[in-house]
């Protein structure tokens, strides 16, 4: 399986969603990352609807909604979600996730779950029929820059091992500190998808086509001596 690249628009300049939508066409990534922050779940708050209407207005990319809000189903509503999107919330925050995860299906787009590095694993294995993709944090959610947890990797490991019990093709997304270095652990461990932002790619638009192509080349790397 090819691993994909899911750049984070949080860590780009509104001024400069253009120029970096069109490098991200160009570099054909598989979809835009987007953080959705309530300042309550996370002692943060980003991105808005408006936000998210602009980008559709501006690219065909799917983009991928992570839902850092208690009662993210209300959320999602606010955000309508257009047919082809990503649509992940974490587990913990809302009464009923199994039937959340039924209603982002519904409309067409792909429904995951995003684990934290303390979250149990059980939530994941109750709804392996329903779940597209997982967004496993890396870091603790909600503000970019930090390290990777330790026991991140045995933990993508453990889910890697639940997912092909399932004999389901379910996307292991990683998110949070996705380095070149880390990267190359993390795919060896069992990830798909890898999230990336100014730790790692997003610091200017000259500096993501660049640094990109050395991404994708250390990650093929990687597969090719496997």
């Amino acid at each position: 399986m090819s691993i994909y690249i899911s750049p984070s628009i949080m860590c780009c300049q509104f001024e400069d969603y253009s120029d970096y939508i069109s490098s991200f066409e160009n570099k054909r990534v598989k979809n835009i990352h987007f953080d959705v922050m309530d300042g309550h779940y996370v002692k943060n708050i980003m991105l808005g609807t408006n936000t998210y209407k602009e980008l559709k207005s501006k690219t065909n990319l799917p983009i991928d909604l992570h839902f850092m809000c208690n009662n993210p189903e209300d959320f999602i509503e606010y955000f309508s979600p257009q047919n082809g999107d990503w649509v992940c919330f974490h587990p913990e925050t809302t009464n009923h996730p199994h039937r959340l995860l039924q209603k982002i299906k519904s409309l067409g787009c792909r429904a995951g779950y995003a684990i934290n590095p303390g979250t149990p694993l059980s939530y994941i294995e109750e709804v392996l029929d329903e779940l597209d993709y997982i967004l496993i944090m890396a870091v603790n959610p909600g503000f970019a820059g930090q390290t990777m947890v330790d026991s991140h990797l045995d933990k993508l490991k453990r889910i890697k091992e639940m997912v092909n019990s399932a004999d389901r093709n379910i996307d292991l997304v990683i998110d949070g500190n996705t380095t070149i270095e880390n990267a190359k652990k993390m795919v060896n461990a069992g990830a798909t998808g890898l999230v990336v932002g100014t730790s790692s790619l997003l610091k200017s638009v000259e500096v993501f086509n660049e640094e990109y192509e050395n991404y994708l080349e250390a990650i093929s790397n990687l597969k090719e001596s496997q």
